[in-house]
């Protein structure tokens, strides 16, 4: 058999039972065969998502597949073809042609400035600008304006536990809009993420399908739209914009609740869009089933895929708060240093809302800058801090909750916890314990070693430091953390 025959007899067995719009089918269709070498069988994807995604999802079952094709054991070789013709630049056309039945490019880039009459920050993400002033993005951004719409990618955008599905999710959307996962709606929190996910989906289109008419617009945006549309009777422009795209992502669809005649506009688009295979993008702060709004619509809502969006761990906190950091030294003349430890801290106290921690760096930047000062310690940082996280005042955390946290977690006793014991076993969390209580009480360094059997502070400054360097190596150390900030957080 040629590499053909046995691909299309391998691909016969993985598509059995799946029908055509399935993801899976969709993705392996996006596959080449390049030929048997060795005992190994060869294919190139079309893009790197998509090798991406096989390589996550179906390379085992490839492999299984081979086998009962080839009647021999093969590994798959998986790669990228270099072949894939680079999207047409073309030049955009007026927002007028979308009308047309084969929509050009749409050339209505809203700028933020002449919404909210001022010109927007350019130190701010995109998605927090999009919020702040009703947020519409479509198609091609202006040159003013493309700073600020590159800062919500993919690539800026920071994955952790609790966001890795809905981010993979967006990717699939944007590499393979209207054929996977459509309708896609993500919800969760504010200040999570979702506005960027759903900004990114844009830009990559934008990127990559240039002659895809796209739209971002946030839900109250789209209600000022039929208002005006209604009113004055533009519903040639209304059209233009939602009736005639190919991607359409609506932001924060919780603010249409009691709107019904608005709810039944998009209630029509969302049919269409999908009757003509068009990708339709959904966010919200919660999951479809708890938005007020009629069985009709909600059915709608959960037709595609749903992906939630949860408030990130610690660790990718942690991520978050270096990567913003990162960018203001990139994009500002800020060249102070903001220490580790005092990162450690602020991914404990920001527990929930991505805005939260960035504009914890944003005001001890600020702060560093006026005072001219190049560093800053976790004491100057509370205190900077105190009103911006209400948490740090209503927390009733003391050195004695984090001694019992962890004695309990590692199965010791309090006077092994303070004695002068050296073992192992006893150290370890000795250093666990004095490490939290140094970055969960605003207790100083004496205080804290009277607490631990009154050691000095240098002992206690050793500890600190030894979890702090340990952590960023050990894995098991770093988790430990982790449950133990929980622990204490929950029964703070």
């Amino acid at each position: 058999m040629d590499k053909d025959e046995i691909w299309n007899k391998t691909l016969v067995l993985l598509l059995e039972d799946t029908d055509e719009e399935d993801p899976k089918t969709v993705f392996l269709n996006l596959l080449t065969p390049v030929g048997v070498f060795g005992d190994q069988f060869v294919l190139l994807a079309e893009s790197t998502p998509v090798e991406s995604w096989v390589r996550k999802n179906y390379l085992t079952e490839i492999q299984d597949k081979l086998l009962q094709v080839m009647g021999t054991p093969v590994s798959v070789g998986l790669g990228v073809s270099t072949q894939k013709e680079a999207p047409q630049q073309t030049t955009p056309a007026p927002v007028e042609t979308v009308q047309q039945p084969e929509p050009d490019w749409m050339n209505q880039f809203v700028d933020p400035a002449s919404l909210s009459g001022h010109s927007p920050s350019p130190n701010m993400a995109a998605a927090e600008e999009a919020e702040r002033v009703g947020g519409e993005y479509a198609s091609s951004p202006t040159s003013g304006d493309e700073a600020l719409f590159s800062k919500c990618t993919f690539d800026t955008f920071v994955v952790g536990k609790s966001n890795e599905f809905a981010r993979g999710a967006a990717l699939a959307v944007a590499e393979l809009p209207g054929t996977a996962y459509n309708p896609l709606f993500i919800y969760g929190n504010s200040g999570l993420g979702k506005t960027h996910l759903l900004v990114a989906i844009a830009n990559y289109a934008m990127q990559n399908f240039p002659r895809m008419a796209t739209r971002y617009v946030s839900a109250n945006k789209f209600l000022n739209d039929y208002v005006e549309a209604t009113q004055h009777n533009q519903w040639g422009t209304f059209n233009s914009k939602y009736h005639q795209v190919d991607i359409l992502l609506v932001d924060d669809v919780q603010y249409l609740e009691g709107k019904d005649e608005t709810i039944n506009q998009l209630f029509n688009i969302f049919n269409e869009m999908t009757n003509r295979n068009k990708q339709i993008v959904l966010s919200a702060d919660r999951a479809p089933k708890d938005i007020d709004m009629d069985d009709r619509m909600r059915s709608r809502f959960i037709s595609g895929l749903l992906a939630d969006i949860k408030p990130p761990d610690y660790e990718t906190r942690l991520a978050i708060l270096k990567n913003y950091l990162s960018r203001v030294n990139q994009h500002t003349s800020f060249y102070g240093n903001i220490p580790d430890e005092v990162l450690f801290y602020l991914a404990d106290v920001a527990t929930s809302n991505i805005r939260e921690m960035e504009g914890s760096i944003t005001r001890l930047v600020s702060n560093m800058t006026l005072l001219r000062k190049d560093s800053i310690s976790v004491e100057e940082a509370q205190e900077l801090l105190q009103d911006f996280f209400p948490t740090i005042k209503d927390k009733q955390i003391d050195i004695a909750l984090i001694q019992s946290e962890v004695e309990r977690f590692f199965n010791i006793t309090h006077d092994d916890m303070i004695s002068s014991k050296r073992s192992k076993g006893i150290t370890n969390p000795r250093h666990i314990a004095i490490y939290l209580s140094r970055y969960m009480t605003e207790e100083s360094l004496e205080a804290i070693g009277k607490k631990f059997g009154g050691r000095d502070h240098t002992t206690v400054m050793h500890s600190v430091n030894k979890i702090e360097r340990d952590q960023k190596d050990n894995r098991q150390l770093f988790d430990q953390l982790e449950q133990l900030r929980l622990l204490i957080n929950e029964h703070g």
